[in-house]
């Protein structure tokens, strides 16, 4: 009896200790260590079997190693002496299912480090691909905290947040919160990159550890400073951001994504100005403010085989709006300019919507693709609304039984026109203004409208007239409608009645508010 009783208060001691190794903090009586356990994971999405082990930022062991569960997640005692100090939770091994093939996977490296005095109460904290850059940035390539987020940001157009707990994107997790899921996409995206550039997935760690190298001065270019970046024995191409923002797309475009998100909630997709396909090179210049309405973009293309320019050919320009709502549509532009000896087109877009308000909120994702000889790139946009009181677009339209109407999603409604501001020349008293007509014909057509209609369905042919005021403007090409007025004064709004008929129907006027500038 008396050695039944000994046995099982030792196995209590036993359940007790391992109970407290599970939660809060701990001492031993041995040497006296205090800790605190600090639970997390290592994802690419869940990394089972990996080994990890707390680091001092010379790579010193601190803590571990501790295995991850099948469901990537670990708890580890860190001795409270060493968590005013900056730490590094290091992932190494382990399996994942790869989410963009299906295929398993093993891990190299992920890793995440904590800054000084940020583990207490009870500390989480996952190691992703974005915290394993923003890792290697700071650890092995010095740069500061500062400087390497905003590195990061520029490049992804995002900052990790490593206390959210990822889940994996190919699988239903509606219990799951937005930053939750929207960090398991964003994981993907990495893996939907190595696929996009026909690598194999077992190259994750050495992706992530060459895009670090790529960010160390401050942009993704192929480059760290003079020296090329290489990934497999292979120069790293220049424009990974680029590729990084497609494959963020690519993920949340296929079926393989479960999360939930749309494209359009999967945070603003950043934009990146150079994009290349196998034989061409994209630069694209946006105006000084891209906002609702008008936006001139100068596209310079280029041979990747001797950076010559592309002269004299048409480039075609496709815009989508991927909205968090749900829905796609596209916007009214004009085809861009023929290249010219520079190889530069000119293409204008006339934005129906922002993107991204001033509070941040996220409205949905702009995707301009630019297509040349059959290879196409894509960029991404942030479109603003419109600063200022003047009128940014003007829709008119009438009624579903007007001549003219629109047949969408099986039923007949009023078709829409679009108005904008397209230049204003001239001064007090003398002022040329240039109007912008469109259309709507459906979500995905939004065509110019002339003097004689559109070369669309029920607009070909009609006779369309618009005037501001009492005049009567002209039309052109290109949905260009031009008006003299002499009613405007410089630095001062005017306020402008349009009416337009088409086939005869009046629509009900609108009031364009603007103001011509100062000279």
């Amino acid at each position: 009896m008396f050695k039944l009783k000994v046995l099982s208060q030792s196995v209590a001691a036993a359940v007790a200790s391992a109970f407290l190794v599970g939660c809060g903090s701990s001492s031993s009586s041995d040497g006296e260590v205090s800790t605190t356990n600090v639970s997390g994971s290592a994802f690419a999405s869940y990394v089972s079997g990996a080994q990890v082990e707390v680091q001092d930022t010379n790579g010193n062991r601190i803590a571990g190693p501790v295995s991850t569960n099948a469901s990537g997640r670990f708890t580890v005692p860190v001795p409270n002496a060493n968590l005013a100090s900056k730490l590094v939770f290091m992932a190494t091994g382990g399996t994942y299912t790869d989410e963009a093939t299906g295929g398993q996977a093993t891990s190299g490296e992920l890793s995440v480090l904590a800054e000084a005095n940020t583990l207490s109460g009870a500390p989480s904290i996952h190691a992703t691909p974005s915290s394993s850059i923003l890792n290697t940035l700071m650890t092995k390539h010095g740069l500061s905290k500062a400087d390497a987020e905003a590195a990061f940001t520029v490049a992804f157009g995002y900052l990790p947040d490593s206390s959210v707990a990822p889940v994996d994107a190919t699988q239903d997790n509606a219990d799951a919160s937005e930053e939750a899921k929207l960090a398991g996409v964003r994981a993907a995206a990495f893996s939907q990159l190595l696929k996009n550039l026909n690598m194999d997935k077992g190259d994750h760690a050495a992706l992530l550890e060459a895009l670090a190298e790529d960010l160390v001065d401050g942009t993704v270019d192929g480059m760290n400073g003079a020296a090329a970046v290489q990934l497999n024995g292979s120069a790293v191409r220049p424009d990974m951001a680029s590729q990084f923002a497609m494959a963020l797309l690519d993920f949340a475009n296929d079926d393989k994504n479960k999360s939930g998100l749309n494209t359009g909630q999967v945070g603003l997709i950043k934009f990146n100005g150079t994009a290349v396909s196998e034989n061409y090179t994209f630069k694209l210049t946006p105006p000084m403010m891209t906002e609702v309405g008008k936006a001139e973009y100068t596209l310079k293309v280029t041979n990747n085989s001797d950076g010559s320019a592309v002269v004299g050919e048409e480039i075609e320009m496709t815009p989508m709006m991927f909205m968090a709502a749900g829905h796609v549509h596209s916007t009214p532009y004009v085809d861009c300019t023929a290249t010219d000896d520079q190889g530069e087109a000119t293409c204008t877009i006339y934005f129906l919507m922002a993107s991204a308000m001033a509070s941040g909120d996220v409205m949905g994702n702009w995707d301009l693709k630019f297509t040349h000889d059959s290879e196409s790139v894509h960029f991404f946009p942030k479109v603003m609304m419109a600063m200022g009181e003047d009128t940014s677009r003007l829709k008119l339209s009438g009624d579903a039984s007007d001549a003219d109407a629109v047949v969408m999603m099986g039923e007949s409604s009023a078709r829409n026109y679009y108005i904008y501001k397209h230049s204003v020349t001239g001064t007090t008293g003398n002022h040329t203004v240039e109007f912008f007509l469109a259309t709507q014909d459906g979500m995905m057509a939004f065509p110019p409208v002339n003097g004689n209609g559109a070369e669309i369905g029920l607009l070909a042919g009609k006779v369309v007239t618009l005037k501001v005021g009492s005049e009567d403007a002209v039309s052109s090409v290109n949905g260009i409608w031009t008006v003299d007025l002499d009613n405007l004064t410089d630095g001062e709004q005017g306020s402008l009645e349009l009416m337009l008929t088409v086939g005869g129907e009046q629509k009900p006027a609108g009031t364009f508010k603007l103001t011509p500038k100062s000279m």
